[in-house]
């Protein structure tokens, strides 16, 4: 889905960091807050910036919801707000929502309400951190579920030189290996009969569960 709007529900560190990015990429963004004092800080850097409570469902609806091609819920420690977001994203036919939240029931309760895709910025941060001080081989890590994620994982050195027929990670792992980055080029979907080669990074795609597996063994 080509997305050229984005409505951002609250203007704290992650909202404000994401609307920032997602403006300098050349995407229309409307941050909506009820702190005057952060509106006015994130203003310069987006498209617009709404002072509105989406409690009051009198300010939502001036707000033109039915515009945007994906909503990001960034609110998290109010969960009321948060709902009420959700709900008046899904009914104005926003196609994609993103809904921060800082624990399980919260996700469950987010995707209850027609949440897409729930976010955990605290939690994958603190799992990249731990992995940069322990030096494991994880370089990215995206869930975008509650049991499945993404990983860049570095080749492990005994994988150099064979096909993935040959390493046959499926069976092994229960993982995909759905990319491969060499150097300055990205190989998407690579056939069976593709080499690893050494300093290779493999994107990998599979459930929590056997990613942490495979993890151990690179």
């Amino acid at each position: 889905m080509k997305v050229d709007s984005v409505v951002v529900f609250g203007a704290g560190r992650f909202g404000s960091a994401l609307a920032k990015e997602l403006f300098i990429e050349d995407i229309e963004v409307m941050v909506i807050d009820n702190d005057e004092e952060k509106i006015q800080e994130i203003s310069p850097y987006v498209t617009t910036a709404i002072i509105a409570d989406v409690l009051d469902e009198g300010a939502i609806k001036e707000l033109g919801l039915r515009n945007f091609d994906v909503a990001v819920i960034a609110i998290g420690s109010n969960l009321e707000a948060s709902i009420v977001a959700a709900v008046e994203s899904k009914e104005y036919e926003i196609p994609m929502i993103y809904a921060k939240a800082g624990t399980d029931m919260q996700a469950r309760i987010l995707k209850k309400v027609g949440v897409d895709q729930v976010i955990y910025p605290e939690i994958e941060l603190g799992e990249r951190l731990a992995r940069s001080i322990s030096g494991k081989s994880i370089i990215e890590y995206i869930h975008f579920s509650e049991e499945y994620s993404i990983v860049e994982v570095n080749s492990p050195q005994n994988w150099a030189g064979k096909t993935l027929k040959a390493l046959d990670v499926r069976n092994t792992f229960n993982i995909n290996i759905i990319a491969i980055r060499r150097k300055d080029r990205t190989i998407v979907s690579p056939s069976a009969l593709e080499k690893i080669e050494k300093g290779d990074n493999l994107i990998v795609i599979g459930e929590d569960q056997y990613l942490k597996k495979m993890e151990k063994h690179v």
